[in-house]
């Protein structure tokens, strides 16, 4: 009997480890890894990378005119292209740029600007908000290292609670135990814009990391759920990247300004 105890004890306390592990592994921010050197284009093209999740993703079809605005804003040869991986965290994105040799590839082709779209999938997991931000701080020092220019988009005005209202119920069941874990409330756009704020206001940035505030073009919730974002209330329709995009071209245009005034 004693013995049969003791086994017990010992497999419990195995599966104990295993759970510890894993629950690690997943809500644990990354650890950071030394950024590879990237080497800059010759030629005199300004080009703009967008990566991230879905949103990411789904700006492909847009790149070409995104990239005419851009070109014919700057009167000058510019291109915009984008990458996304669908439903990833921020932190999954992270280490893609150094395991995935899809993203690897994007990143090293040389940017001078990089729109940065995460954390909706991170708010949307329930993950702790030092999640999310350790995670941008260890993109942003990435881009930083190769003289690309973070610009991010601040978590925009979705539909977060249908979103958790539409999930299946064992990934709803995940969601709640992550709130349990994390502390996040359903609605937690606002925490995880406050983190992004923390986060530059303690590494002190500055004007070297650029936030595109998501008041500047999706401040109207209700009207902007029926007009900019597709029936799900997370991803943007047409018209919801066409008011985007105008963002994107203005911060560039005045980063690149400055830019030329310095060089001149």
């Amino acid at each position: 009997m004693k013995r049969k105890t003791y086994f017990l004890v010992i497999f419990l306390a195995i599966i104990l480890i295993i759970i510890g592990y894993g629950m690690q592994y997943y809500y644990a921010p990354p650890k950071e890894r030394e950024p590879y050197a990237i080497e800059k284009n010759n030629d005199d093209t300004i080009r703009v990378a967008y990566i991230g999740d879905s949103w990411a993703f789904f700006h492909k079809p847009y790149d070409q005119r995104i990239s005419d605005s851009l070109t014919t804003k700057l009167n000058h040869p510019a291109t915009v292209s984008s990458i996304g991986f669908c439903g990833r965290s921020s932190k999954e994105v992270y280490w893609y740029l150094f395991d995935n040799p899809e993203l690897v590839s994007f990143i090293s082709k040389g940017y001078d600007y990089c729109i940065i779209s995460l954390g909706i999938n991170d708010a949307n997991k329930k993950m702790s908000t030092n999640y999310y931000k350790q995670s941008m701080a260890y993109i942003i020092q990435f881009m930083l290292a190769n003289q690309i220019t973070p610009i991010i988009l601040e978590i925009p005005d979705y539909d977060i609670e249908k979103m958790y209202r539409w999930e299946i119920p064992s990934r709803k069941l995940l969601r709640s135990f992550s709130r349990f874990i994390t502390g996040i409330p359903i609605n937690c756009k606002t925490e995880f814009r406050q983190a992004l704020d923390a986060l530059l206001t303690e590494k002190k940035y500055g004007d070297r990391v650029q936030v595109i505030r998501y008041q500047t073009w999706n401040n109207h919730y209700a009207e902007d759920l029926k007009n900019l974002y597709k029936g799900d209330g997370i991803h943007l329709n047409e018209k919801g990247y066409e008011r985007l995009d105008s963002c994107i071209v203005d911060i560039c245009v005045k980063l690149q300004n400055i830019t030329s005034n310095e060089n001149d």
